[in-house]
C-alpha cells in the first residue's frame, strides 16, 4: 500500500510539473504519517493552501490526531495543487482541472479502500459526494481546521468532538 502511495505521489508531481502547477502533500510530522498514512480513514481537505507548513493550525491538527490515536490516518486534499483562497473559486470552475484531481483521488481511494472519509468543510463534502456518488464507505464531514470565522480553540474543540463521534 505504501509503495502504491509513493508511486501515486510521483504521478501527481509529474502532472504538476507538466501543468506548471505546484502539488503539495501533507508531510509526516511528529509521528503523524500525513499523505503516507495507511489507516482505513481518509481526512480530506479541499485544496492545499499557499502557506508554510507547519503553521500553528497545522500543529494543532497534528496534535489532535496524535491525541485521538490517528497517527496513521491518510491526510490528503481533493485538489492536489496549491491555491490562495481567492484563487479557489476559479479552480472550482475549471471542470477539466477538477476531473484531473478526481482521477488522483479515485486512485487514492482504490489504494486505501477506506471505511470512513472525513471531508473537512462543506464544499469538500459536496464535491466528494457529487463526484463519488457510489462510495462504499461512511462519509462524515467535520469543520476544516483552518476555519477563520470562529475562535480557533472552539474550532478544535468542535473537531475533537466530531472525531470522537466518528471514530467510536
Amino acid at each position: 500500500m505504501l509503495k502504491k502511495l509513493m508511486q501515486l505521489k510521483e504521478e501527481i508531481l509529474e502532472y504538476a510539473k507538466k501543468t506548471k502547477l505546484e502539488a503539495w502533500f501533507y508531510p509526516e510530522y511528529q509521528g503523524v504519517k500525513g499523505f503516507f498514512g495507511t489507516q482505513k480513514i481518509i481526512l480530506l481537505g479541499l485544496n492545499p493552501s499557499s502557506g508554510t507548513f507547519p503553521s500553528k493550525k497545522d500543529k494543532m491538527l497534528y496534535n489532535l490526531l496524535i491525541e485521538k490515536k490517528l497517527k496513521n490516518v491518510h491526510i490528503t486534499d481533493l485538489i492536489k495543487v496549491r491555491a490562495k483562497n481567492k484563487e479557489v473559486p476559479d479552480i472550482l470552475k475549471n471542470k477539466d482541472l477538477i476531473m484531473e484531481q478526481i482521477y488522483f483521488l479515485q486512485k487514492e481511494i482504490a489504494i486505501l479502500n477506506p471505511k470512513i472519509i472525513i471531508p473537512m468543510g462543506v464544499k469538500c463534502e459536496e464535491l466528494l459526494k457529487e463526484n463519488f456518488p457510489d462510495l462504499n464507505c461512511k462519509i462524515e464531514r467535520i469543520k476544516h481546521y483552518g476555519y477563520r470565522y470562529q475562535n480557533q480553540e472552539d474550532v478544535f474543540k468542535e473537531i475533537s468532538e466530531s472525531l470522537d463521534e466518528i471514530i467510536t
